[in-house]
């Protein structure tokens, strides 16, 4: 079981990697859409445990067809996101 007040690395022996044929990034990336697809973890934090940006992320799993995490709570912080927009910069006629 893992101690809370402790940090402790995973670390993945080189000849591991080799193995799979896969270096530090990709392998990070693997595992970064693993734990977005299997065990929930935000888009946010995934993208940045693979050291690549949300939009970047977001692209990789589309190319995996591995679906967005998208619900309701997300569809409301999108719309008053841009209502405050719409006040903010109000269309010009």
């Amino acid at each position: 079981m893992a101690n809370s007040t402790a940090s402790q690395q995973l670390v993945i022996p080189d000849c591991v990697l080799v193995s799979i044929g896969k270096d530090d990034d990709s392998m990070r990336l693997e595992l970064a859409t693993f734990f977005y697809k299997e065990l929930d973890l935000s888009s946010g934090d995934a993208a940045r445990f693979a050291g690549i940006s949300k939009v970047a992320f977001q692209r990789e799993l589309g190319k995996r067809k591995i679906t967005v995490h998208y619900d309701e709570s997300d569809a409301l912080h999108d719309a008053e996101t841009m209502r405050h927009f719409d006040d903010k910069f109000p269309p010009s006629i």
